[in-house]
């Protein structure tokens, strides 16, 4: 009985401290306090950071587009458990001394806040103001993140002094109505409240981590008479809604930014630094060009890869429009709305295939492809081509981005790739079989597709589909008829446009890009 009362509090301060978290893990991640949810990206960005880059690599492979929302609600699921966690300790001394334990339960969760988001907060702030064409001294984002934090911990305190006030008053008037009720057969007498509590409690977690957890996937005619025969061909172009989507932020913390308040800035080692509005960039010489973009963490056969139609301007003419590079000038880094950030060797940057588009497939672009601006580099990862671009910077020293931070590759080149895409099915019957999906390889070009029906003891030739772009990903096709029933290996392999082979070599995404060739095992009967 004496263990069952000083369970109690422990039970009340949990509870209390677990409703409390919610309300204020919820307020976070709307950003109630600043406008922006700048600290539940902060506190992602950490939790990024502890993750080990093989683990995430090996989720993103294997979970795709489930596992940033796993992640991220499960990141909100376990500061919940953490407040719960410290209501449970600040329980009875609370019923002690209210004031003083509120006041310290204050400090302690602000504190926890600030060292956690700090100083990654306030650069999110920044980038976010920045979307609004609203530029901040960095003093002044940094106060506004600590007193966003301030008030989350307050908010958090109150909240759960308000709360176990309320579950012990019940308690207490709940105990007095069982005192003055006639004695009732056991099994109609209500349980013993710790144990309502405890089951209430678990129930309520249970629920409240299922509820953060919620949150969570063609055809065309070519020209060509083989290609037109062959089914499970991509489009050579992508819709914009089938074309993938990947950034380092949770799903639906992408940043939503108004062209008419929006300014890119161009600054650093330049000759004049500039700000652009929108319309000043669209009323530039403007260029199209057709580019794949695939993802670096895209596995060997994956679907991290599509090809689109854009629209914008040279990079090099707008460096040129705040008088250029200076001379010790080695690379160009760009800052993201998102708090994203990366940067380009300058001959990249001065290339004059490489763009800041403005538009995608005849459209502007799609909030989730980089509305307003977005950059295009032919020949390197989808991390260097950073989206929702609010600030370039010229600089003279080895910039490090986000990714890059992380242990994933600086030069970030893509690697040649080949892969299936008409073997939707594993067991087919005897006839002709039609063979067929795409190859790229980046800025190079493809000047061969071969096919193995053998495991690679042998290889046949495919045929190309003459590619949109010099950027582009090209249609590979063939048939073949299996000669009898049994299981086949099929592999797929591409040259690029200097002859050199796709790397045999089966290696993860972490951290240069994935390499191997795609195999299928299938039956014949």
């Amino acid at each position: 009985m004496q263990r069952f009362q000083r369970d109690l509090p422990l039970a009340r301060g949990f509870s209390a401290g677990l409703l409390a978290g919610a309300v204020t893990t919820l307020a976070i991640a709307q950003g109630v306090f600043t406008g922006a949810p700048v600290v539940a990206l902060a506190l992602w960005e950490r939790v990024l950071g502890l993750i080990p880059m093989r683990l995430f690599s090996f989720l993103i492979v294997h979970l795709k587009f489930a596992a940033k929302p796993l992640a991220f609600w499960g990141m909100l699921a376990g500061l919940v458990l953490l407040f719960a966690v410290g209501g449970a300790l600040s329980a009875k001394p609370f019923s002690r001394r209210p004031w003083i334990t509120g006041a310290l339960l204050w400090l302690l969760s602000s504190g926890f806040l600030a060292f956690l988001t700090f100083p990654s907060a306030a650069v999110y702030l920044a980038g976010q103001l920045s979307a609004k064409g609203i530029v901040r001294d960095p003093r002044l984002l940094q106060l506004s993140v600590l007193a966003a934090t301030l008030g989350y911990g307050c908010f958090y305190a109150v909240t759960f002094a308000i709360v176990l006030w309320a579950i012990q008053n019940f308690a207490h008037k709940a105990g007095s109505q069982k005192h003055h009720t006639p004695d009732l057969p056991s099994e109609a007498q209500d349980p013993p409240l710790g144990e309502i509590t405890r089951r209430t409690l678990l129930l309520a977690f249970l629920a409240l981590t299922g509820s953060l957890f919620l949150g969570l996937r063609r055809a065309w005619a070519a020209a060509s008479d083989l290609f037109s025969r062959i089914k499970g061909l991509p489009p050579e172009v992508t819709p914009n809604d089938k074309f993938y989507v990947v950034s380092k932020n949770p799903p639906g913390f992408d940043p939503a930014v108004d062209s008419r308040t929006w300014a890119l800035e161009i600054t650093g080692l330049v000759g004049k630094p500039i700000r652009l509005r929108y319309e000043e960039i669209r009323a530039m010489p403007a260029v199209e060009q057709y580019q794949t973009l695939e993802c670096i963490s895209n596995e060997v056969g994956g679907d991290l890869i599509s090809n689109a139609k854009w629209r914008g301007v040279r990079l090099r003419d707008v460096l040129e429009r705040a008088g250029g590079p200076l001379p010790k000038a080695v690379k160009v880094a760009f800052h993201c709305a998102d708090g994203y950030a990366t940067a380009i060797p300058l001959v990249d940057a001065v290339n004059p295939t490489t763009l800041l588009a403005y538009e995608m497939n005849g459209e502007p672009l799609p909030r989730e492809h980089g509305f307003p601006i977005r950059l295009l580099v032919p020949g390197l990862y989808g991390m260097k081509n950073p989206k929702w671009i609010t600030r370039i910077e010229v600089v003279d020293y080895d910039f490090q981005g986000f990714w890059e931070k992380q242990g994933w590759s600086d030069e970030a080149v893509v690697k040649t790739m080949s892969k299936f895409t008409t073997l939707d099915r594993r067991i087919l019957p005897m006839g002709e079989l039609p063979l067929g999906g795409v190859a790229y390889s980046g800025d190079r070009g493809i000047r061969e597709v071969e096919y193995s029906i053998d495991g690679g003891l042998s290889w046949q030739k495919a045929e190309i589909k003459q590619p949109l772009g010099k950027f582009t990903w090209v249609l590979w096709g063939a048939f073949w008829k299996p000669p009898k029933p049994g299981e086949y290996i099929l592999k797929v392999r591409a040259k690029d446009g200097s002859g050199v082979l796709q790397i045999e070599r089966e290696r993860p995404p972490l951290p240069e890009g994935a390499t191997g060739y795609h195999t299928v095992r299938i039956r014949i009967r």
